[in-house]
């Protein structure tokens, strides 16, 4: 028989199994979903860009290490150089060569979730700098720019440019330019005798290093960039003073440098083409300009990049030198595979406009035609079709690569 009081047990019963279930939701907190999301928690989609550390203002520079993460696609996530031209080279056949440089961290990030979104449904990127440069001046022995990783302090990169000319003078007015334009000072004479981690900070990208007096006031200065042997920030002056002196303060080109299309790139965006090689056999060369304050002197590395399809031994992205042949790619590739259909190749070039170039190696190779071994550009894609006796209920590799090719030709621009 049921008794008075079993409506207020009930009650009581109800109301504890709904403290129950709502309560995690209330210390968690609710998306617009419903769902609980653990305060700080990564959003499931989009981009997860730049640690705290990194500033909003700091813009990609070549030279930095991007670190990219894509969620379930280990194909795109890895570490990136920045390229001199201002891209990062993602070795998968969607992305390719992506422009970042000149963008804050988060707006590449968007950049890529967005290019990624093309083929992926909700792709999460999370995206940090890995490594990037630090310029250090002022009363160090050897003043220029230097490559920290993600995590450095600002003593190891004082040690890096050979430390203070006088340390007992100089470690206490050590100075730190933000990329917002503030500046800091510090004391590493501190850190070093009593362990003061105050005096010590992380360093940032974009942040700007003096020993000994403040940025402010600092003298002018010049960078050089790309393909040369010592880049970094030089000050312009005391002889220095124009395009040859820059060249000659960065130890000259490397073996792998374009010299003869170095571009000097002005603090307002403008940029001039220069042949460096004149400068030294022409003395007074209207090409060698004078420098600036705040000029980068950009040195280009002299490769292609030109992706390789089908019938060769060692199909892939290769980098050489512009002006290459169509023979001398495919001897970089492995050489011919047995079964390559040698009078139905073709080189795609996506740039300016799409359009296919037939080449008949048979011709080539038979009758000497080497209007059939055309110079390859960057971007090109080189296609050696190649017909493999198909098993029973499968398809040839000729048509498989047919089935496949718009993938790669997307990479290049093509479509």
């Amino acid at each position: 028989m049921a008794t008075k009081s079993e409506p207020l047990w009930a009650l009581v019963v109800v109301c504890a199994i709904w403290a129950v279930v709502s309560w995690p939701a209330a210390v968690l907190g609710q998306d617009g979903a419903g769902e609980a999301t653990p305060q700080g928690a990564a959003p499931e989609h989009g981009p997860v860009t730049a640690p705290a550390t990194v500033a909003s203002e700091y813009t990609i520079q070549p030279g930095d290490t991007l670190q990219v993460t894509v969620l379930g696609m280990p194909d795109c996530s890895g570490s990136f150089l920045v390229r001199p031209e201002g891209t990062i080279l993602v070795q998968n056949e969607m992305l390719g060569s992506v422009a970042v440089a000149g963008s804050t961290v988060a707006d590449a990030g968007k950049l890529l979730t967005s290019r990624i979104g093309e083929y992926v449904k909700d792709p999460t990127v999370i995206l940090s700098i890995a490594r990037f440069r630090v310029t250090v001046v002022g009363l160090v022995r050897e003043p220029g720019q230097y490559e920290v990783a993600s995590g450095a302090r600002l003593s190891e990169v004082v040690e890096k440019a050979g430390g203070a000319t006088d340390e007992s003078r100089d470690l206490n007015r050590v100075y730190v330019t933000k990329a917002s334009g503030s500046e800091l000072q510090f004391d590493l004479r501190a850190f070093k005798q009593q362990g003061d981690q105050s005096q010590n900070p992380l360093l940032e990208p974009g942040d700007r290093v003096s020993v000994g007096k403040p940025v402010t006031g600092r003298s002018e200065e010049f960078r050089v960039t790309g393909a040369v042997t010592k880049p970094g920030a030089y000050p312009l002056g005391g002889g220095v003073t124009r395009i040859s002196d820059a060249v000659s303060s960065a130890g000259r080109w490397t073996a792998d440098a374009n010299p003869r299309a170095a571009r000097l790139i002005r603090k307002d965006g403008t940029t001039v083409v220069v042949d460096i090689t004149q400068l030294d056999s022409h003395s007074g060369s209207e090409q060698d300009l004078e420098l600036r304050d705040g000029d980068e002197l950009l040195v280009p590395r002299n490769t292609a990049m030109v992706n390789v399809l089908g019938g060769v031994r060692k199909p892939g992205q290769y980098y050489v030198a512009p002006g290459t042949s169509l023979l001398e790619v495919i001897t970089t590739a492995g050489g011919l595979e047995e079964g390559a259909i040698l009078s139905q190749c073709a080189v795609i070039r996506g740039q300016p406009q799409a359009k296919r170039i037939p080449v008949d190696l048979e011709r080539l190779m038979k009758q000497g035609d080497m209007s059939q071994n055309p110079q390859v550009q960057d971007r090109d894609v080189v296609f050696v079709p190649v017909r493999a006796p198909a098993r029973a209920g499968t398809r040839g590799t000729f048509d498989a690569i047919a089935d496949n090719i718009w993938r790669y030709l997307w990479v290049f621009g093509v479509f």
